[in-house]
């Protein structure tokens, strides 16, 4: 599938139905519940793990509420996609229900607990209509621009279903709803950094989300903009389903950014950095060597992509000096860790080799969105890290903190092939030259 805006383009890959398949690591791990290389017309991991949480249904049609401002555009039927704003029973400063850069301070549980207090109302429009965007559409577009959390009432056609959504790369939503109208009730003041930039249709939008960016707007906030049709050349707007904004914007970011980083000098010295968190255990090796990333992820047995497999299951995407033309097989995360780590080297004025791993250990089963990966990698590169001489120091250490058997990383890593190789020609030529 192709989003293209602009001289934005971006290549999600094709859902695939041609046969039914039973869940194993081998296909959930590069599918996520997106792509239903199973062969459903629904991911049946994703539906186990719904039933586990507990959510509190509202047996009402007509809901007040103060939304963070949260909108989320679906996928499904594209062209044709489900629009409609997100909405909890409770007045108030709710801005942090929907404001991932700050929830790496919150508990898993307390996240999906606000979360699926918010009812995904929706109603079903075609993504050209952002062109010549309707009154009520405006009025969403102005609703997402707000500072501060928006008043709103809604009426639905039937009561919301008490079943949460979730998904690989968006945050988890409560139930859904079909909106009949929404009248907003409390006074929006814009965003000036997003108003200035909505009104600016001759502004392309990759340059729209990068002007918002570099003046400090969210990256959460950038994707909700620019999923409602509000960036880009204003015969070119169009609807992006919430998923593959968050994906189109941490790619368009990072890929700025590494531009730049492309220009610096390489760090003096090996790095780890090094944090384990819910269940998920993150290490970063930066080599002082011109810039190539590789991302790596390891999923235990019962893990969600993992949940009935005997064994770890790794996968690994790459991307050398050159960048990448293809859509990476472990999806958005790979996008979001490299936007994280793109930020603090260009921060620095500095390029590296990185590798960043992520173990994935048992009991963590609940498909919570890009944005963990994004916003961990970005609190553990604030923090301090080691520095080594040796390589051989180095990646003993990180495989002594690992769990992931020491030849199956290899076996998955360029950056780790790259390295012993080179170990081998050099202690060959140091035998020859003796």
């Amino acid at each position: 599938m192709d989003l293209k805006v602009d001289d934005l383009e971006f290549n999600f890959p094709t859902i695939n139905r041609n046969r039914i398949l039973e869940p194993s690591a081998e296909i959930c791990i590069p599918c996520r519940g997106a792509k239903y290389f199973c062969g459903r017309s629904y991911c049946p991991i994703i539906v186990k793990t719904t039933r586990l949480l507990k959510v509190i249904e509202l047996r009402k049609r007509v809901i007040e509420g103060s939304s963070p401002p949260s909108i989320f555009v679906g996928r499904m039927g594209h062209p044709n996609v489900r629009i409609g704003p997100l909405v909890p029973s409770l007045i108030g400063d709710t801005s942090y229900f929907d404001l991932p850069e700050i929830w790496t301070n919150y508990r898993i549980e307390d996240i999906l607990s606000f979360r699926f207090s918010m009812v995904r109302s929706y109603t079903f429009a075609k993504i050209e209509i952002a062109k010549f965007a309707p009154r009520w559409l405006i009025e969403l577009q102005e609703l997402i621009s707000s500072k501060n959390s928006v008043d709103i009432r809604i009426k639905l056609s039937n009561i919301p279903s008490g079943k949460p959504f979730l998904d690989d790369v968006v945050e988890p939503i409560g139930p859904a709803a079909k909106l009949e109208s929404y009248e907003i009730l409390s006074n929006v003041k814009m965003d000036e950094r997003i108003e200035k930039t909505y009104y600016d249709k001759d502004l392309k939008a990759s340059e729209a989300i990068l002007k918002l960016y570099f003046n400090n707007l969210e990256v959460s906030k950038i994707s909700k903009v620019f999923s409602l049709g509000m960036l880009g050349l204003g015969k070119n707007r169009k609807l992006v389903p919430t998923r593959w904004s968050i994906t189109a914007v941490d790619d368009t970011i990072s890929k700025n950014l590494v531009e730049k980083i492309k220009e610096y000098d390489t760090i003096d010295k090996i790095r780890i950095y090094y944090k384990e968190k819910y269940l998920n255990r993150f290490i970063i090796l930066m080599l002082p060597s011109k810039w190539s990333y590789e991302w790596i992820e390891a999923w235990y047995p019962i893990t969600t992509w993992n949940l009935y497999g005997a064994d770890v299951e790794a996968e690994s995407d790459y991307e050398g000096y050159q960048g990448r033309s293809s859509y990476a097989n472990l999806g958005g995360c790979y996008y979001a860790v490299r936007l994280a780590i793109a930020e603090k080297l260009n921060l620095e004025r500095k390029q590296a080799t990185v590798l960043a791993v992520r173990e994935i250990l048992p009991g963590f089963i609940t498909s919570i969105g890009v944005w963990f990966v994004r916003e961990s990698i970005r609190e553990i590169l604030k923090g301090r890290y080691l520095e080594f001489e040796d390589i051989k120091e180095a990646l003993d250490f990180m495989f002594s903190k690992l769990k992931l058997n020491k030849e199956k990383i290899i076996n998955k890593s360029k950056i780790l092939k790259n390295i012993y190789f080179q170990k081998k020609i050099n202690e060959f030529l140091d035998k020859f030259n003796t």
